[in-house]
């Protein structure tokens, strides 16, 4: 059970890697988001979103303020875990993407966590609805 833990949590480290190195030149102006850490010390900008519903397979997507969405997809694994993955985007003031990262936890239904993104640090409790 632990090793399913740790290997998920490395996946979604891996995957929130992935935006930043396929990019072929640097930009001195380019950010690419860090990987996902639990760290509040680490992030500029708190966003609590309190208690979020959520449907088994149906994407729910939460504007963020300043040009930032993330878009939450559920997928029940068994009766009490669900692997959560979340979508950040970033926009600039012309709605073209600027930076994208993709984080997948495995959590339980009511149970509140926290992710930081970048600089940014969002608090949530998914409750899983029926279908």
């Amino acid at each position: 059970m632990w090793f399913t833990k740790i290997f998920t949590a490395m996946l979604a480290i891996m995957t929130g890697l992935l935006p930043a190195s396929c990019s072929k030149a640097k930009s001195p102006t380019a950010q690419h988001a860090a990987p996902a850490v639990s760290t509040a010390s680490l992030s500029t900008t708190n966003k609590n979103l309190g208690e979020l519903n959520l449907t088994n397979h149906y994407e729910t997507c939460v504007e963020l303020g300043a040009g930032k969405t993330c878009t939450f997809k559920p997928t029940l694994l068994d009766h009490s875990n669900m692997q959560l993955t979340m979508q950040f985007e970033t926009k600039n003031a012309g709605g073209q993407m600027q930076g994208l990262s993709i984080v997948q936890i495995v959590t339980k239904s009511g149970k509140p966590f926290e992710v930081a993104v970048g600089d940014m640090n969002v608090t949530l409790t998914p409750e899983l609805q029926g279908e």
